[in-house]
This record gives C-alpha cells, sequence and structure tokens, in this order.
C-alpha cells in the first residue's frame, strides 16, 4: 500500500512517517518539519518539540504531553513509548476541547481572581494537568496516578514559566 505525503505529494511505500499530532503522512523527515513550519507568535514547531520533549524527560510518569492554541489547534502531541492510549482519537479532542473552554472561563475571571496557574484533575487511572503557556497557547499533561503532580507542576513553571 502506497501513502501520499501531506508535503510534496510523492508517493512511497517504503518510508512512511507518520505524525502522532497532526495524523499526516510524510515522505521524509524534511517534509514533515516543512509542514509544520507554523510561524506562530515566537513559536515554531520545533519550538514545541523541544518544550514536549524536555517535560517528558522531567518524569519517567508522564504519559501524554500536547500543545495546543487557544483554538484547539494542536501544534505539538506525542505520548511515552509503551504507553497505551485511554481515549480514542476523538474522546481525546472532545477532552482537549473541554479543557480549553474552561480556560476560556477561567480567562474571564481573571480580572478578579488573577490569572490561573494551572488545573489538576485527579482520576481513577490518571491525572491531567492543564495550564497555560505563555499567552497564546494551553499545555496538556496526563501522567500516571503516582506521580507527584506538585513536583512536575514547580519544574514545568520553573523551565518555561518563569
Amino acid at each position: 500500500m502506497s501513502t501520499t505525503c501531506a508535503t510534496c505529494g510523492r508517493k512511497s511505500q517504503d518510508y512512511v512517517i507518520e505524525c502522532p499530532c497532526c495524523g499526516n503522512c510524510y515522505c521524509s523527515d524534511k517534509c514533515k518539519v516543512t509542514d509544520h513550519q507554523k510561524k506562530l507568535i515566537h513559536h515554531t514547531w520545533t519550538d514545541f518539540k523541544h518544550i514536549y520533549e524536555s517535560i517528558m524527560k522531567s518524569d519517567q510518569k508522564i504519559r501524554v504531553v500536547t500543545i495546543s492554541d487557544l483554538k484547539g489547534e494542536i501544534m505539538y502531541s506525542g505520548h511515552r513509548e509503551g504507553t497505551r492510549n485511554l481515549l480514542s482519537s476523538k474522546e481525546s479532542k472532545k477532552s482537549l476541547e473541554m479543557a480549553l473552554e474552561g480556560w476560556k472561563i477561567r480567562a474571564e475571571l481573571a480580572p478578579k481572581l488573577g490569572r490561573g496557574k494551572y488545573v489538576l484533575a485527579e482520576y481513577e487511572k490518571i491525572k491531567r494537568i492543564t495550564m497555560p503557556l505563555g499567552e497564546n497557547h494551553l499545555l496538556y499533561v496526563t501522567t500516571e496516578v503516582a506521580c507527584d503532580h506538585s513536583l512536575l507542576i514547580e519544574t514545568i513553571h520553573k523551565l518555561y514559566l518563569a
């Protein structure tokens, strides 16, 4: 079965890269990077990839890291190798949309309460942490229940929000 590259249109059946953040297929790393070079305020795809990698390295109990803009467009997303997704693609998207909606409501209250720092939702099987990443992006992280979320949040703040 051959696949068509999302960037150059070349068909390939030997070498295909499927991107975890957008689902597109590419014939080479160069085409993947070219397609992801979204010019955003102070960020490129490689910046988001670096943020993702740094956060993933900070704690082995992190399952998923997703960075999106405030409209829900995913800038970068990935999960730890060997981690089984608990939600379908559709359910993951819905969870992100609900988190974004919550942050929009918090932004309305910010003049009275101050800007939100993070939100932690703890479930029986995972923890989900969301926090603003600058003015225009949201960081969405899921972890194992045993993760020390206070330490992780502090680490992320020191890395990117200080």
